[in-house]
């Protein structure tokens, strides 16, 4: 089947999405027989697309249709379609891991890999993370530092990517975010994004040679709901009776869309993000247990510097950067 008349089809829906349009027509503007645009259209809905058909009207693609889809992720990017390749699956065991074997093997920067469900996905430390079919956001970004001879740091990248994912929900919904430093995203005190940067590092000179940005987000709230260890502290953008008017049947594709358009802003137009990173978080003046070398502390929160430290105080009054660490719980 022609991957070509099969994206052009879908595009054609997506830009007239619940109105039909006759199989002779889409035949015409795509230079193919009708038996073609029936093949093709029978293997869209075999991938998972809600494609109705009526006799003398023709096909047209439900509204409520919000599977993932590179040619409505690129329709939804004015500025930057042309950057990102992608690769889509139905079921992996992660992302993050087909990234990084392709990275390795020197994938460009801006190869995008995306998943319907994740059956081993996971977070810092190991940390299983809940990817059910069809509801959230799975997908890992591969940047080629080696290429491109870039130095940024993984701290930068994976504060960049959690900026990008803040910044891009707001767009899209009625929702205010907040970031706990220094990679979750939040919704009303409910963690709705994790992101965990994966890298390999140069023996020669010390630098990243890559970088795989995997990003985890509950968008719509899962059929059967979450697991009850994450019922109190895990919410979806749109929840269980959402009435959000900003928010669209394909909201996972625009929201891929616009958190990559962000993130290339971020990283290669270096669009400096500082000021709207520390506004979002919550952290800032409050208590935190924190975990550093294995060993638990209680710390006050007081600033984040401008290379994306967190500044500490413990309770002998020491003040320190914290460049990476993992905190646990907010305490006051």
């Amino acid at each position: 089947m022609n991957l070509n008349i099969k994206e052009n089809i879908i595009s054609i829906l997506e830009s007239n999405k619940g109105l039909f349009i006759s199989g002779e027509k889409l035949a015409s503007e795509l230079n193919v027989s009708r038996t073609a645009i029936w093949k093709a259209v029978k293997s869209l809905r075999n991938e998972g697309y809600d494609i109705h058909s009526v006799s003398n009207k023709g096909y047209a693609l439900s509204k409520e249709t919000d599977i993932l889809s590179s040619k409505i992720i690129k329709n939804n990017m004015p500025k930057y379609s042309d950057k990102f390749n992608f690769i889509i699956y139905k079921t992996v065991e992660s992302t993050n891991i087909i990234a990084r074997g392709m990275a390795i093997n020197g994938a460009d920067s801006g190869t995008v890999i995306l998943a319907e469900e994740q059956t081993n996905g996971y977070g810092r430390n190991g940390k299983s993370f809940f990817s059910p079919y069809g509801t959230g956001i799975y997908m890992s970004i591969i940047l080629n530092l080696k290429k491109e001879k870039k130095l940024f740091n993984s701290s930068f990248i994976t504060t960049a990517a959690a900026m990008a994912v803040s910044k891009s929900i707001e767009e899209i919904s009625n929702e205010n975010t907040q970031i706990k430093w220094v990679n979750d995203v939040f919704i009303n005190e409910k963690k709705v994004c994790g992101i965990l940067t994966e890298g390999a590092f140069s023996f020669e000179d010390g630098k990243l040679d890559y970088a795989v940005i995997g990003i985890g987000i509950n968008v719509n709230f899962p059929k059967n709901g979450f697991p009850k260890e994450l019922d109190n502290i895990a919410a979806s953008i749109n929840s269980q009776n959402d009435n959000n008017a900003n928010t669209k049947s394909d909201i996972r594709n625009v929201l891929v869309a616009k958190i990559l358009e962000n993130l290339y802003d971020y990283y290669f137009n270096d669009v400096n993000f500082y000021e709207e990173y520390k506004k979002r978080s919550f952290l800032i003046g409050k208590k935190v247990s924190i975990n550093i070398n294995n060993k638990e502390h209680i710390v006050k929160v007081l600033d984040i510097d401008k290379t994306f430290a967190l500044i500490i105080e413990f309770h002998d009054g020491k003040v320190d950067r914290l460049v990476s660490g993992s905190i646990n719980y907010k305490l006051s």
